[in-house]
């Protein structure tokens, strides 16, 4: 069996070398995951919000003619049966009136109703990454 002989500066690589180029591209490869990863979990947070935002916009420009009054002390409850998105727990709807003796708006219902109630929407997914609320005004027509 011959021997090759080998040209002189052509020894090739070292173990050391190899283990650290693998690591630094195992590192560089992990960077880019992470960051897909986040980019895409990030859009999915995106996405649900804007749903969120829209669904409350959309709900809110249907309450602007349903002023319901206080009834045996009860405040008005806006939220029953709406259908809500998929992947959202039901919406909640704290509603405070106007007292005209301290021009604020106050939790529980008035003696008399001055007409004017602040209905604060909030929708939250279920997977508790986004909660979403509007505040909307609305008045008595009639």
């Amino acid at each position: 069996m011959s021997r090759l002989r080998r040209i002189k500066g052509e020894q090739g690589e070292s173990l050391i070398e190899l283990i650290l180029a693998i690591g630094i591209l195992g590192i560089c490869v992990l960077a880019i995951g992470s960051s897909i990863a986040l980019s895409v979990k990030t859009s999915a947070i995106h996405r649900s919000q804007a749903t969120a935002d829209a669904f409350l916009h959309n709900y809110a420009e249907t309450l602007q003619s349903s002023y319901a009054a206080c009834i045996a002390g009860t405040p008005p409850n806006y939220v029953s049966g709406l259908a809500v998105p998929s992947g959202f727990n039901s919406p909640s709807a704290a509603v405070s009136f106007w007292n005209p003796a301290s021009a604020t708006f106050s939790a529980g219902c008035p003696a008399t109703d001055a007409g004017l109630q602040q209905v604060k929407l909030t929708l939250a997914s279920s997977n508790g990454f986004v909660s979403e609320s509007l505040v909307v005004v609305l008045r008595k027509t009639s």
